[in-house]
This record gives C-alpha cells, structure tokens and sequence, in this order.
C-alpha cells in the first residue's frame, strides 16, 4: 500500500518572541540542538530593560552551561558576598553563604549587558534575531504556526512549527493564549534609578524596609567600582490603596534614609527613576496550547517575594528546551505534549511560589502594616545572634534558597522563641519606666481602635483578603501534604 506523507516548508522550526533572557536562553539551547530559531525582538541589542540587575548563584550556573561566566564582561560585574537588612534603626549584616554545587556568589549585571551577553552567545549557535520588529498575533492551524510581525519595512507572516512568548510582563502571546491580561492580584510595580559615584562597600546589597513602603521592599546594588541601582518593588495591589504618587516614596526614601544616603554620598543621578510592571506566577493561568508555550516573565515566572525574574527566566528556558527537544523529534506540538514543560515548572517552584504568594498576601491588607513590622523586627534581631538562621533569610532573598526553607521547625520555633525574647524585653524597659507603662497601652488600645475602624470601614475588602488568604494558605497546604506523601513513599 502506497502511503503519501505530506512534505511541510517552515521558515522555522521554533519562533521566539522576545530577545530577553528567557527568549535567548531558550533560542541557545534549541540552536545548540539543532533546531532553526527566529527571535523577534522590539529593539536592537545592546539595549537596556528595567531591571533591578540581581543575578542569583542559580542564575549564574545557567549562564555558566552557556559558557557566558568565561567572557570578559561576566569577570567585570561586581560579586555580591553580603546582605544588608535595614528597618527603621536597626540593621543587621549577612554574609552569605555559597552552598557547594553553586560556582558563583550572586553578581549585579545590568541587564544592557547581560542581555546582550546571552545574545550573543545565542548567535553564536546560529539563531537568527528579526531586530526592530514585534509579533503582532498569531493563528494555530492543524500544521503550523503562523505569526504575524510587524518589521521597519512592514508587516510580514512567518511560518513556524512552534511559537513561544519571551515577551516579558505585558507578553502579547499570552494574552492571546489566555484571553485575558494578568490579573491585579499577582502584579508588583518596580522602580529602578541608577546613581554614579557612590560609596561602597561593592560587594554588598541593601534591602530597606519601612512602613511607607510597605508591602514592599527598596534597595541599593552596587554596579561596577562606584556606580548602584536604587529601586523599590511594590504589590499593585493592596488596601487601603497605596499612594498615586510611587515615585515619592523612592524619592523621600532616597532623601530621608540616612545609610542610603551616605552611601549616595555625593553621587549623582544618572537619568530619570524608570518603572516596570512584574506579573508572577499564578497556577490557574494557561502555560501552553497547541503549537504555543510561554517562558520566563511572559509565564509570571516571578519571585513576589524578591521579584526577582532572571533565575527562573534562564531556568525555565532550559525545561522549555527539553520539551520542545522532545516534540521537534516526535513533530508533535499539542497542548498534551506541550504539557511536559507545564508539570516541570509546577514541580520545580509549584511549592516556592505557592509559599512566596502566601507571604505577599498578608501585608496586602495594610490595615495591620504594624503587626508586619513588628514580625520584621523579630527576624532581623534573631538574625543577628543566628548565623544559620540569617543565613536561610538571606538566602531567600538571594534566590539560593526556596522559601519554604522558612517553614522547617527549627526555623520556626527560632521565630517563635525570638518573638518570646522581644516581649520579655519590652516588658522590662516598661518596667523600668512605670510611666511609659501607661503612654504603651495608650498606644496598643489607639492601633486597635485604628484597626477595628478600618475593618468596618472596608467590610468587603476585609473579607475578600481573607478568602484569598485562606485559599492561598490551603494551596501551600496541598504542597505540604504531598510532599509528606512522597516521602512516605520513598521510605518504603
């Protein structure tokens, strides 16, 4: 029996919308493959993104696969060996571990020259870069994927056996995958400002804390000999609402905070404070689809706790390689096969992101910012007497480790017992000063008043956040539960 096979022209075997991180990450391992891949990128390389420039030890070993931690430009950035944690008058300092299997302590890159460093790197392999252009949308048909772009001399149509969206935070592929723009809920707002000609340490980040800030969190990375990136990162969305002005709060935080300012020293700012949207992860949102995967931001492959993207943007390239590797062999590119890809990011971070939402809900509801200080205050000074202990915080921060290393027992009773340190302590001075006695509980009656006043007066919100928190909490719950159960089952 004669069997006719049809023969298909593709201009590409993947296309790739978005030259970022993620999108050259993923077009060096498929080129390395084998595999034909077109990036389309918006702008022409080098060029810059808003960034906060926090490359992570995890971050680094993927860039290392790519031989990108040989060149010249890698061996410039600055490394990162200590973390500052600052709250109102206190501070603690951490020097950070490096677990083993890590080469490389954190770096600050700024993202003009790490991004064109993966660039080029993915050139190098054979990707073909379509520069000064943007996908428009595409259509799925049973045999191809076709996506339409915008380029300097028109529009034109490209025919390829898969697309994938690198296209960051507003990605253009997922929402026509999704239907929907990402919802307010899992969105952070960054604000980034470069200042030349500032104090050092070079091998130390700062994260702020303070109450008008909060949920958030401001910082201070050095960049080169004497240059920083200083920026904040906030939750979209919170009540009661956070200021129209964002910008203010970096710049009266700049203004006011007195180690931030001896570090800026005389410096000077070197163009306007610039914003960004982060949407993170959000398990109820499509990853993939016949013929279309997303990877890196375009995947909220966020971490809301750090809002740091490039660890997962350069991880999640490397699973999407394998599943795409394992569909361009068998020339299948369902949503089923596709979904190998989805069920490795829920494996790898599913219980991380489950927990670091988790987190980022609480303070959402700034009615009890107060109670989030004070719980602040508790990790810092356990931080100071407990190197293991700080060493798990600062790790978190860091991206070396996931933050369900926080909900170990011993890290627990640590926070507990510390808790229990401060009270006895507060109780004391209160003790030494009977007058003050009086002037404290004034104080604890007026913020419970405040907080009472603010529930009633924002019933629905109240109520909405803790459904939500519930729902998040019975999320990391699940985790739990099925990672006592696989541990069961490796016992046996």
């Amino acid at each position: 029996m004669l069997i006719l096979k049809q023969i298909i022209d593709y201009d590409c075997d993947v296309l790739i919308a978005g030259g970022g991180p993620s999108g050259s990450a993923l077009a060096f391992h498929l080129a390395k493959m084998g595999a034909k891949v077109i990036v389309v990128e918006a702008e022409k390389f080098p060029r810059d993104k808003v960034c906060g420039d926090g490359v992570s030890p995890i971050a680094l070993a993927e860039l290392d696969r790519m031989g990108i931690t040989q060149t010249k430009n890698f061996a410039k950035a600055n490394e990162i060996k200590k973390v500052g944690l600052f709250l109102k008058n206190d501070q603690v300092y951490i020097n950070l571990s490096k677990p083993e299997h890590l080469k490389y302590h954190a770096r600050i890159i700024p993202r003009i020259e790490l991004d064109d460093m993966i660039y080029g790197a993915a050139k190098k392999q054979g990707a073909i870069y379509m520069e000064s252009s943007r996908v428009l949308n595409y259509s799925i048909s049973p045999t191809a994927a076709w996506v339409t772009i915008k380029t300097g001399a028109g529009p034109t149509t490209i025919k390829s056996r898969l697309i994938v969206g690198a296209d960051g935070s507003r990605s253009t592929i997922a929402r026509q995958l999704r239907g929907v723009k990402p919802a307010d809920d899992y969105q952070l707002l960054g604000l980034r400002a470069y200042y030349n000609n500032v104090n050092g340490p070079t091998d130390r980040v700062d994260i702020y804390f303070s109450e008008a800030g909060f949920p958030g969190i401001f910082w201070m990375f050095p960049k080169g000999k004497n240059d920083a990136n200083v920026g904040m990162a906030l939750i979209s969305k919170t009540f009661p609402k956070k200021p129209d002005h964002i910008k203010n709060l970096l710049q009266d935080h700049i203004a006011n905070h007195s180690e931030i300012q001896n570090r800026i020293g005389n410096g000077t700012l070197e163009a306007k404070m610039e914003g960004w949207p982060i949407t993170f992860f959000n398990t109820s949102q499509k990853l993939c689809g016949n013929r279309v995967l997303l990877v890196g931001e375009a995947a909220g492959l966020i971490n809301p706790l750090s809002g740091d993207g490039i660890q997962y943007a350069l991880l999640s390239s490397g699973w999407a390689a394998e599943a795409i590797g394992k569909c361009l062999g068998e020339n299948d590119f369902s949503e089923s096969h596709l979904n190998s890809y989805v069920k490795r990011v829920h494996k790898e971070v599913g219980f991380d992101f489950a927990l670091s939402n988790l987190l980022v809900q609480f303070p959402k509801n700034k009615t009890l910012t107060k109670v989030w200080m004070q719980i602040l205050n508790i990790l810092i000074a356990r931080a100071k007497r407990d190197k293991a202990y700080a060493d798990i915080i600062a790790g978190i921060f860091e991206g070396t480790y996931p933050s369900y290393k926080a909900l170990t027992i011993p890290f627990i009773f640590k926070s507990i017992k510390q808790g229990g340190v401060e009270v006895a302590n507060a109780l004391m001075e209160s003790l030494k000063n009977p007058e003050g006695i009086i002037d404290d509980s004034a104080e604890a009656v007026n913020s419970l008043f405040k907080i009472v006043e603010e529930v009633k007066a924002d019933p629905v919100q109240q109520l909405k956040w803790a459904g939500n928190t519930l729902s998040k909490t019975a999320a990391v719950a699940g985790h739990v539960v099925s990672r006592i159960d696989l541990a069961k089952l490796r016992g046996r």
